[in-house]
């Protein structure tokens, strides 16, 4: 065979055999419930951001939103279910809050204190499925 059109044919195959391994990070399962002042939180946009130190490692974050009954279930910014195992840090949006025009007034008072919506107010780490993770959060 010609070595030119063996070297062709090999260069075209790498990325195949070296993708055919690598299905990103292992993703677990977590559904969970919101609560502010200890009752559930409807329309809470829940945010998981991998807390890596290592800058080299690149792991998806998760995010959710929750239901009438302030539960939720973590999908990845591609669209997997779950979220990617280790320590993380947690914002909270509340996406009912009302949004006024600049110099108006507000007419409602927020649900959510204002520091949820920073990363690292909440730090959790998981560890495996966890099915039943209650964040709780308080109001203003």
């Amino acid at each position: 065979m010609n070595r030119c059109l063996v070297l062709g044919l090999g260069l075209f195959l790498i990325p195949f055999v070296v993708g055919c391994g690598d299905s990103g990070p292992e993703l677990v399962s977590v559904k969970g419930v919101v609560q502010i002042d200890g009752q559930p939180a409807n329309g809470i946009m829940v945010r998981f951001m991998p807390n890596v130190l290592d800058e080299t490692i690149e792991l998806p974050s998760s995010q959710a939103i929750t239901n009438k009954n302030g539960e939720f279930e973590l999908y990845t910014d591609g669209n997997k279910p779950g979220v990617a195992k280790g320590p993380h840090k947690v914002s909270l949006i509340d996406t009912l809050e009302e949004r006024v025009a600049q110099g108006q007034a507000a007419t409602q008072r927020p649900r959510l204190s204002s520091k949820y919506s920073r990363a690292g107010s909440i730090e959790i780490t998981i560890d495996g499925d966890d099915d039943n993770l209650v964040i709780e959060a308080k109001g203003p």
